[in-house]
């Protein structure tokens, strides 16, 4: 198939699904297109190639937080339009696999292709408050216009159910098979990969590095004031930051486990059930802690395990410290389940279902 999968992130961003499924999809033998970001100025339709994925991008009107009223809403769908007509133009597709909340006008602008909406963020509890009503709206109107909607969450799975029947879940999954990690080698790091930004509760954080644990944050630092924190932490001598910007880069021959240690008083994180990030490092036989988020994935401790606070931060760090060994048959039993193939065979399903009625 000739698939088009559209987005607003850049494809040089840390892997998210997005990344994930586009790669998955043109490993699978499929020509794709992703549309990244848009230019917030400019006409012109911009193309590039990366691992055999041509990489579009188009211009912006404005930016979509900033269309509260429905008359600013259909001038950005427009233009938005226009610009995604440009690449349309070029090849038709198959498939349309959309990330975008605000994208109704996909089923008019793709009058022959089937058009799949993937929601993997809480866009709602995420909004300005002069735009929570808005994104509402345009969320079910998107849901509703789209052949079949995934979802990466139980929470989002029962907010979508609102404006569709035709969702279901689509979890994160494992890009490689599991590699037994070196067990004879000494671990005592407590690895954070990802986004360093103010999602992060950084007063555990500070708390981890007062009662001596080792941490090594890796990733981009997306606001200044996760900057000011990072370099707060750097007087301890148990803290590290390293800038590697894919998980090849990662060195993880001295780690026991990772934390996701996410701030849960923050409306939007609480939607999350697993990460990508996650299976990627228990493909290395890295367990991992989230905080105690109200839908985390069901997972045996020795895979996936959940902290109230700093305290069960702290037995869950020693409890994979002393059994990094024991807990690698469990984590490689847990991951075939969330295999690239599963999910996969998984679209391919939602494809073949995608003419069911919406609503």
């Amino acid at each position: 198939m000739n698939i088009l999968v559209i987005s607003r992130t850049r494809w040089s961003e840390l892997p998210r699904i997005r990344h994930q499924l586009a790669l998955l999809l043109q490993k699978k033998g499929h020509q794709v297109t992703f549309i990244e970001k848009c230019d917030s100025f400019g006409r012109k339709v911009r193309f590039y190639e990366s691992n055999g994925i041509v990489i579009a991008r188009h211009a912006e009107l404005y930016h979509h937080q900033l269309k509260p009223f429905a008359l600013l809403q259909r001038i950005y769908s427009y233009y938005a339009m226009r610009g995604i007509k440009k690449i349309y133009n070029l090849k038709p597709y198959d498939l349309v696999v959309n990330f975008n909340y605000d994208y109704s006008f996909l089923a008019k602008a793709f009058p022959s292709s089937k058009v799949i909406t993937l929601i993997n963020d809480d866009f709602e509890a995420q909004a300005k408050p002069w735009m929570k009503n808005a994104i509402k709206s345009q969320l079910a109107a998107t849901c509703v216009d789209s052949d079949a909607v995934l979802t990466v969450s139980i929470p989002l799975l029962n907010k979508l159910k609102e404006y569709t029947n035709n969702v279901e879940l689509f979890f994160p999954w494992c890009d490689e098979l599991y590699q037994k990690p070196n067990v004879s080698h000494s671990r005592d790091i407590v690895i954070y990969f990802g986004f360093i930004n103010n999602r992060i509760d950084w007063d555990i954080v500070h708390q981890l590095l007062k009662r001596d644990v080792k941490l090594r944050f890796v990733g981009p630092i997306n606001e200044s004031e996760a900057k000011v924190k990072l370099d707060q932490f750097t007087e301890y001598s148990n803290f590290e930051y390293l800038t590697a910007r894919n998980f090849q880069e990662l060195d993880l021959e001295d780690v026991c486990c990772s934390i996701a240690p996410y701030n849960i008083n923050i409306e939007s994180i609480k939607a999350c059930t697993v990460s990508n990030r996650a299976f990627r490092l228990l493909s290395k036989g890295i367990p991992v802690i989230y905080p105690d988020l109200p839908y985390i994935i069901k997972a045996p401790k020795e895979v996936i395990s959940a902290a109230k606070n700093v305290e069960d931060y702290i037995e869950l760090i020693n409890f994979y410290r002393s059994n990094f060994e024991n807990c690698q048959p469990m984590i490689e039993a847990f991951l075939p389940e969330h295999s690239a193939d599963v999910r996969y065979s998984q679209l391919l399903k939602t494809i073949d279902l995608a003419t069911l009625p919406s609503t």
